[in-house]
């Protein structure tokens, strides 16, 4: 086994658990409802009645996955 071989392994792995970490944080941050939600809430350009329909049908969706979980 090269020298090459030792060093290419952890490293691949941590190429790998660092960009499941990163999409991990993405899907939270940027992706979650939560998140959609607030953007909506904060940008200027979206009237209030388009940003109420969209709090509305997505504060539903995270209703219904909250009763589900244990």
């Amino acid at each position: 086994m090269s020298p090459w071989s030792l060093i290419a392994i952890p490293l691949c792995l941590g190429v790998v658990v660092a960009l499941l970490w990163g999409v991990s944080w993405y899907e939270e941050r940027v992706l979650s409802a939560r998140s959609l939600i607030l953007y909506t809430a904060r940008s200027r350009h979206v009237g209030p009645d388009t940003v109420e329909l969209f709090i509305a049908t997505q504060s539903e969706g995270l209703l219904k996955d909250f009763g589900k979980t244990p």
